[in-house]
C-alpha cells in the first residue's frame, strides 16, 4: 500500500516537473553524444523551432539540424568537441541562427555543459539550453545604428551639439564644438563649461542651463562665444533632455553660427540709416527750396503746413543760403501757405532777423488778405520786413535795389 502511495507521489511529480519544463519559455533538452540522438526535451523546442513531436522522436537531432543555418554547423560541432574534454560544470556558450516556427530566421543564445559520463569518464551526454534572443538583437542593431549615425552627426554637423548633466558636466559634444574650443576628441566629457571658457562666459552658460531646468521648457537665445578670430554670436535653443538611461536634470542644446548673419545684419541697418539720411535731406531741400534768380537774389516759396522742425529748417537753410550766394536781398514767398499762425508768423520774423545780422534783407511776398488780418490779430512786429503783394513785385524789387 505505502509502495502505491510512493510510486503516485513519484509520478505526481514527475507530471508537475514536466508540467513546469514545458511551461519554460527556455530551449531545455538532452543530446547524446555518442548515437546523436535527442533523449529528452521541454515543449519549448518544438514551439521556436516548429517541430512537431512525432518529428523529434523519429528524427531527433537530425530534425534540428536541418533548421540550423549552414554557416552555424562547423561552430556548433567544434563546441560539441570542446565539450568532450569539457570538466563538469563547466558551461560552453554560443550563439546560432535557426529557422523559426514562421519560417523566419532566429537568433539563439545557447549554453552547453555536460550532463553525463560514461564508465571512462567521457562525456556521454550534454545538456542544452537556449533562448531566442532575436528581438534582443535586432534592438541592439537598432541601437549601434542609431548610435553610429548620431556619431556621424557628431562629428560632420556644421552646428552645435551637447548635453550636460545636472552639475554641467558635459554628456555629449560634436566636433564642431571640440574644435571650437581646441579641444581632442573625447577629452570634453564629464568636463564643464569652465574648464574652457572665460568664468563670466561659463557663467551665462550655467544660468541659461539652470532657467531651462526650473522652468522644464525650451529656451532661445543670442550667446556671445570667444573665438581665437574674435567673438562670435551663437543663436542657441537649449532644452530639457529626457529619456529612459538619461540623468535628472540634464539638458541639451543645439547652437548655430550666426556671426555672419549679424554682420550683414549691421552692414544693412548702416546702409539703411545712410539711405534714411539721403532721403531726409533731398525731402529738406523739396520742402524747402532756395533758387538764386540774380547776382545778390534769392526766392524761397513757401508751400503747406508748418511745424517747429520744419520753421527751423527755413530758418537754416535760408541764412547758409545768404552767405553761400553773399546774397543782398532774399525773398521769401508765402502764397502757397495755407494758414499763419503765431508759430509761422514767429518764424519769419526770426528769418528777417537773423538775415539782417548777416546784412542782407527779406523781402516778404504773397501774403493774402486773409493772412494779413492775421497777423494784424496776432499783433505781430513785422519790422525789418519788406513787403510785397505778389512775387513778380518782390523780385523787381529785388532787382532795383541790386
Amino acid at each position: 500500500m505505502n509502495e502505491t502511495r510512493a510510486r503516485e507521489q513519484q509520478d505526481a511529480l514527475s507530471a508537475r516537473a514536466r508540467r513546469m519544463l514545458d511551461a519554460a519559455p527556455a530551449i531545455l533538452c538532452v543530446v547524446g553524444l555518442d548515437q546523436r540522438r535527442l533523449i529528452a526535451h521541454n515543449a519549448a523546442l518544438a514551439r521556436s523551432l516548429g517541430c512537431t513531436g512525432e518529428e523529434l522522436s523519429t528524427r531527433g537531432v537530425e530534425a534540428l539540424s536541418d533548421r540550423i543555418h549552414p554557416d552555424d554547423m562547423a561552430g556548433l560541432a567544434a563546441g560539441a568537441e570542446r565539450l568532450k574534454a569539457a570538466r563538469d560544470g563547466e558551461v560552453i556558450e554560443g550563439e546560432l541562427r535557426a529557422r523559426g516556427r514562421e519560417g523566419d530566421e532566429r537568433i539563439f543564445a545557447v549554453r552547453a555543459e555536460v550532463f553525463g559520463r560514461s564508465e571512462d569518464g567521457t562525456a556521454r551526454e550534454i545538456f542544452l539550453s537556449a533562448e531566442d534572443v532575436t528581438e534582443r538583437k535586432r534592438r541592439e542593431q537598432r541601437l549601434h545604428r542609431s548610435e553610429a549615425l548620431l556619431a556621424t552627426f557628431c562629428d560632420h554637423a556644421p552646428v552645435l551639439l551637447y548635453a550636460k548633466d545636472r552639475e554641467g558636466a558635459f554628456l555629449l559634444v560634436s566636433r564642431s564644438v571640440e574644435a571650437l574650443v581646441g579641444a581632442t576628441p573625447g577629452s570634453m566629457l564629464g568636463k564643464t563649461d569652465r574648464d574652457f571658457f572665460p568664468s563670466e562666459v561659463a557663467s551665462i552658460y550655467n544660468d541659461v542651463d539652470d532657467l531651462v531646468r526650473r522652468n522644464d521648457a525650451p529656451f532661445e537665445a543670442e550667446d556671445p562665444v570667444p573665438d581665437a578670430g574674435g567673438e562670435k554670436t551663437f543663436y542657441s535653443i537649449k532644452f530639457p533632455l529626457r529619456g529612459e538611461g538619461i540623468p535628472e536634470g540634464a539638458v541639451a542644446g543645439i547652437s548655430i553660427d550666426i556671426t555672419r548673419v549679424k554682420a550683414a545684419e549691421r552692414e544693412r541697418e548702416a546702409a539703411r540709416d545712410e539711405l534714411i539720411a539721403a532721403q531726409q535731406d533731398t525731402i529738406r531741400e523739396l520742402v524747402t527750396p532756395l533758387l538764386p534768380i540774380a547776382e545778390g537774389v534769392l526766392v524761397m516759396p513757401l508751400i503747406g503746413f508748418f511745424d517747429g522742425a520744419r520753421a527751423s529748417r527755413i530758418i537754416e537753410t535760408l541764412l547758409q543760403g545768404v552767405e553761400r550766394h553773399a546774397a543782398r536781398i532774399a525773398i521769401i514767398d508765402i502764397t502757397g501757405v495755407k494758414a499763419v499762425d503765431v508759430q509761422v508768423a514767429e518764424m519769419l520774423v526770426h528769418a528777417a532777423r537773423a538775415v539782417g545780422l548777416l546784412g542782407a534783407q527779406v523781402v516778404l511776398t504773397g501774403i493774402q488778405p486773409a493772412i494779413a488780418q492775421t497777423l494784424i490779430e496776432l499783433d505781430v512786429d513785422l519790422r525789418g520786413l519788406v513787403t510785397a503783394g505778389t512775387l513778380r513785385g518782390g523780385i523787381a524789387y529785388a532787382l532795383k535795389r541790386t
